[in-house]
Formats: structure tokens, C-alpha cells, sequence
């Protein structure tokens, strides 16, 4: 049986829009950044791991995805290039403005698939404010934190960080032919942040919080395993989600 393909809003015409508000098909953003991921990992690492997951949740779902955001904020690898330099400000009100477009338009359930951990404050902000003033189901994934519950079982360690074993292993996954495990060097590439001392640019773009323990694995099995294991946990999450609208009437819900 072949499997059905991730819906791109993009290459859809306006009846098959119109058909996708007529199912209540839920809206999938994926939000990422432009950030240095180590010298293993391409700078787009973020806003790679937010399409690849949202295509697998679009297929098990029946989801539509929206364009990408690929710029978001920035910080503590703000002086290395390429990084996005977007403000706060700035980058909540755009969020809130495309959710809100959607919202008007006729989609009544958003799920933004967020790929960098800066975004996360700012898109917390705006699905809180959002869901005070409109009936819409909002939902928030930070993809990497959900992988992270399966890490000890199939790495045999600690989880990671920035451009860390979780990381690697997505684009390991979805793009192996971008990983360039050559380039990775342990001594030259880790940093273990230590709150007595911040320092800009860090001396390292793999950034771990316990030394010896969630640094980039390059084996293309256990990748698997921890993408497939995070994507049927989001699955289970979203699911049960979406099911529960129902259950209690009146209010802002969708």
C-alpha cells in the first residue's frame, strides 16, 4: 500500500483549500532558524528538523503544511555566522500576525513545529495571548525535548543539547548526505555552559550540559529508532489532542 504524501499549502490551488477548511484539516507552521550546529551539521539544521517532522506528522494526520519560518532569534551563537537577528518584539508579532491570518481564514487548529530552542519564550507568549481573544487549538512542539525521553534507552546516556546527539541524529534521518561526521571533533567542538562564566561567542557550537555524555552520535540506526520513537510519541500527544476538543462545550474552544 503506498503511503500518502505530506499536503504543502503551497503547491494547493483554492478548491482544494476549500476542501481542506471543510474537513477541519489542522495547519502545521514549522518555525526554525539560521544557527551554527557545530561543523558536522548545516546552519539550517533547525528549520530542517521542523519540516521533516511536520511531514511525517502532515501524513499521519492529514495535515497541511504551511511555509516555513526560517528566521528566528538568535543568542548565544548571535556572533557566528550566519545567525537570524530577529528581536523579540519583532518576531512574536510576525508569529501572531500569520497564526491570526490563518485563524480569519478558516483554519481552527494550529500546531507550530519549532525546531530552536530561542523561539520557544517568544512562541510561548504568542499562542497564550492568542488563545484568549479566539476559539482556535494552538499547539506548541520543541521536537528536541520530546526526543529527549528516549535518549538513555537508545544511546545509553544523558540527553544532549545544541547541535548534540538529538540533533545529529534528526538530520542524520532525514538528510544523512548533510552530516559530515569528519568535520566533528570532540575537543574543538563541545562547550559545557557553566553558569559562573557566559561568554560570547561560545568556544563551541556543540553544546552539552554534562561532559562525556549526549555528544553527536553518527550511528544511522539508532537515528532512526530516536526520530521514530519521538515522532509516535508527538503522534500519541496530538491525537489525544485533537480528540478532546469536544469533551466540554462553550468558551474559546476550537
Amino acid at each position: 500500500m503506498p503511503v500518502k504524501p505530506a499536503i504543502f499549502l503551497k503547491n494547493l490551488n483554492t478548491v482544494e483549500v476549500e476542501q481542506l477548511l471543510q474537513r477541519e484539516a489542522p495547519l502545521l507552521l514549522p518555525v526554525g532558524t539560521l544557527e551554527a550546529h557545530g561543523r558536522h551539521l548545516p546552519v539550517g539544521t533547525d528549520t530542517i528538523c521542523a519540516e521533516k517532522i511536520a511531514e511525517r506528522l502532515s501524513i499521519e494526520l492529514g495535515a497541511v503544511i504551511a511555509p516555513s519560518l526560517e528566521y528566528g532569534i538568535t543568542n548565544v551563537l548571535a556572533q557566528t555566522s550566519p545567525g537570524s537577528f530577529f528581536a523579540e518584539e519583532l518576531f512574536e508579532n510576525f508569529v501572531e500576525k500569520i497564526i491570526d491570518t490563518f485563524r480569519l481564514q478558516g483554519f481552527k487548529t494550529i500546531i507550530i513545529v519549532n525546531g530552536h530552542g530561542g523561539n520557544r519564550d517568544a512562541l510561548r507568549k504568542v499562542v497564550r495571548k492568542l488563545s484568549r481573544v479566539r476559539p482556535t487549538g494552538l499547539a506548541v512542539i520543541n521536537w528536541w525535548l520530546i526526543s529527549e525521553h528516549f535518549v538513555d534507552r537508545i544511546y545509553g546516556c544523558k540527553p544532549g543539547g545544541h547541535a548534540a546527539v538529538e540533533e545529529t541524529a534528526a538530520i542524520l534521518s532525514f538528510c544523512p548526505e548533510l552530516v559530515k561526521k569528519e568535520n566533528y571533533q570532540s575537543d574543538n567542538d563541545d562547550y559545557i555552559p557553566d553558569e559562573g562564566i557566559w561568554m560570547y561567542p561560545p568556544p563551541g557550537e556543540v553544546i552539552i550540559d554534562h561532559a562525556g555524555q549526549g555528544q553527536p552520535d553518527f550511528s544511522p540506526e539508532k537515528a532512526a529508532r530516536l526520530i521514530d520513537a519521538t515522532v509516535d510519541e508527538l503522534m500519541t500527544k496530538l491525537k489525544r489532542w485533537l480528540k478532546s476538543f469536544n469533551r466540554i462545550k462553550g468558551g474559546l474552544r476550537p
